[in-house]
C-alpha cells in the first residue's frame, strides 16, 4: 500500500525541524573542530595561518602525513560516504541518502580538515545533514517524495550554516543535483526554511559565520567598461576550471592502482600535501583563513607566484579528494579565484579589485559545481551586493563555456531517473 502523500504545512514544520537539527549538528562540528584546532594549533579554524605553525615547518609533510594515518584508520574502522558525487548519485536513485556512516564520515572530515587537507568542509556537511534528513524522514514514515525533500532540507540546512545567504545555500543545494540549475522545484520552500533554520541556529549558538570573514575592497559604482570585465573574468575562470577538471582526471588515473592499499596511499598523499606546503605554505588547509590573506596582500605577490599557488592549491585539493581525505571543493576553489583573480587585477589594473576576486571565485567554482545560481547570490552576499550583476556575468559566461564539461559524474536531469 502506498502511503499518504504529506501535507504541505506538516512538511514545511519538518523542514524547519530539519534546519534546527542541522544546526546543531553544524554547531557540534563546528565546536569540535574548533577544539582540536586549539589543541593542535592554539587558534580558531578560521585564523589558522602560516605563522601558526611556523615552528613545524620543516615537519609538515610528517605531520599531514600523520593526519593522513588517522583519516583512513577512521574511515577502515567506523566507516564513511566517497563524497558529494556518491551522495547525488544516491539521492537520484533512492530519494534519499544514507546515515549508517555519519559518525565516521563527521570524525574523518574533521581529522582531514584538522590536519592541513585542501578539501573544505561544506561537502560532509551537505552529506552528513542530508542524511539526518533521510533518518528524519524515516523515522515520520514519509512517502518517497517527502523523504527526497526532507533530504535535500538537511542538504541545504548543513550548507546554509557555512555562508551568510540562507538563500545561496538553498539555491546550491538543489542545483548541485543537476547540470542544468534547479530541477526540484518542490524543494525550494522547505528547503530555504531549512538553510534559514541552520544558518540562524549555528549564527546565534556560535556568534560567527563561516565564509563570512572576507572583507572585500570597496566597490561602489558599476561602470559600463566592468561588464566587459566580468565576461573575461568569466572566459579566465572557465579555463581554469577546465584545467582543475584536467588535472584531476589525470591524478585519479594515477591513484587508481593503489587504492587496493587505502592506509598507504593516504599516508603518502598527506606526506605529498606536506611538501606542496613546504613550497607554498598558504596552500596549507582548506582556504577560509588564506582567502583573506590573499585579499589583504594586495601587489604583495607577483603574477607568477600567485598563479603557481594556485595550480599547486588545485593538485592538492585534487589530491586530498582522489587519495583518501574526506572534503569539499567550494572553499579551496574560492582560493584559487582570489589568486588567480588578484593576478587578473595585477596584469589588468582597471580592472576593479573586488570584481576580479569575487568574480573568478565564482566562475572557476561553477565550472565543478554547475551550480550559477547559488554561487552569484553566495559570493554577491559575501562581498558587495552592487556588484550582483557582474558577479552574474561572470559566473554565467564560465557556466554556458563548459556546460558540456562534468566533473560530478553523478549530476543528470531529473527526467533521467524515474522519482523514488
Amino acid at each position: 500500500m502506498a502511503r499518504a502523500s504529506c501535507p504541505y504545512p506538516c512538511l514545511l514544520l519538518y523542514a524547519l525541524i530539519v534546519g534546527l537539527l542541522g544546526g546543531c549538528v553544524a554547531t557540534a562540528f563546528y565546536l569540535a573542530l574548533k577544539l582540536g584546532f586549539a589543541l593542535l594549533w592554539g587558534t580558531d579554524p578560521s585564523q589558522v595561518s602560516i605563522g601558526t605553525w611556523a615552528h613545524l615547518y620543516p615537519y609538515m609533510p610528517l605531520l599531514t602525513a600523520f593526519g593522513g594515518l588517522l583519516v583512513g584508520l577512521s574511515v577502515k574502522f567506523l566507516g564513511a560516504t566517497e563524497g558529494l558525487a556518491d551522495a547525488i548519485a544516491e539521492l537520484h536513485h533512492e530519494g534519499r541518502l544514507s546515515y549508517r556512516f555519519l559518525p565516521g564520515m563527521a570524525l574523518a572530515s574533521s581529522l582531514s580538515l584538522l590536519f592541513g587537507s585542501s578539501a573544505g568542509p561544506e561537502s560532509p556537511m551537505i552529506d552528513i545533514n542530508g542524511g539526518l534528513g533521510s533518518w528524519f524522514a524515516e523515522r515520520l514514515h514519509l512517502p518517497p517524495e517527502s523523504t527526497r525533500i526532507l533530504t535535500l532540507c538537511g542538504m541545504a540546512a548543513g550548507m546554509g550554516v557555512f555562508f551568510e545567504s540562507p538563500l545561496g545555500a538553498t539555491l546550491f543545494v538543489l542545483e548541485v543535483p543537476h547540470r542544468r540549475s534547479v530541477e526540484f522545484y518542490e524543494a525550494i520552500i522547505p528547503a530555504l526554511i531549512s538553510a534559514a533554520a541552520g544558518f540562524t541556529l549555528f549564527r546565534v549558538i556560535t556568534g560567527t559565520t563561516i565564509g563570512g570573514i572576507y572583507r572585500f575592497p570597496a566597490y561602489d559604482t558599476l561602470r559600463p567598461e566592468d561588464i566587459g570585465f566580468a565576461v573575461l573574468l568569466g572566459i579566465i575562470g572557465a579555463a581554469v576550471g577546465t584545467l582543475f577538471i584536467l588535472v584531476d582526471r589525470q591524478i585519479q588515473r594515477w591513484l587508481n592502482p593503489y587504492r587496493q592499499y587505502p592506509l598507504v596511499l593516504i599516508v603518502a598523499v598527506g606526506f605529498l600535501i606536506g611538501l606542496i606546503a613546504l613550497m607554498h605554505p598558504i596552500t596549507l588547509f582548506y582556504g577560509e583563513r588564506q582567502i583573506e590573506q590573499v585579499i589583504q596582500v594586495v601587489n604583495r605577490y607577483s603574477i607568477g607566484i600567485l598563479l603557481s599557488v594556485a595550480f599547486f592549491k588545485l593538485v592538492a585539493l585534487s589530491l586530498c579528494l582522489r587519495g583518501g581525505f574526506r572534503g569539499g571543493v567550494v572553499f579551496p576553489l574560492f582560493f584559487v579565484g582570489a589568486c588567480v583573480g588578484m593576478a587578473v587585477h595585477e596584469a589588468l589594473p582597471n580592472t576593479p579589485l573586488s570584481v576580479a576576486l569575487a568574480g573568478m571565485m565564482a566562475a572557476i567554482t561553477v565550472v565543478v559545481t554547475k551550480t550559477p545560481l547559488g554561487l552569484a547570490v553566495i559570493l554577491t552576499v559575501i562581498s558587495h551586493t552592487s556588484m550582483l550583476p557582474l558577479i552574474t556575468i561572470a559566473t554565467l559566461t564560465s557556466y554556458l563555456l563548459t556546460l558540456p564539461i562534468t566533473w560530478i559524474p553523478s549530476q543528470r536531469s531529473r527526467e533521467d531517473t524515474p522519482d523514488p
